[in-house]
């Protein structure tokens, strides 16, 4: 089971979002390690970037269907 705040997910189809701090960014389909930053979340993968997106964003992508989390508590 995943620590608080530390989460395992998927991404399954891209997702746009913004973080405040440039332009429409979209997060690829992937695996990624997810951690809880306040109000937003915050996605490592293997390659690439990580990247930050705003927790309530995010688990509207999750209630969809586009962003699959382990252990997410909503």
């Amino acid at each position: 089971m995943a620590s608080s705040g530390k989460y395992r997910g998927r991404v399954l189809r891209p997702i746009s979002y913004e973080d405040g701090s440039s332009g429409p960014l979209v997060a690829p389909v992937g695996s990624y390690d997810i951690a809880e930053v306040g109000e937003h979340l915050q996605f490592f993968a293997e390659e690439g970037a990580p990247f930050t997106m705003p927790k309530k964003h995010a688990l509207q992508h999750h209630k969809v269907g586009n962003l699959e989390i382990e252990d997410w508590q909503s």
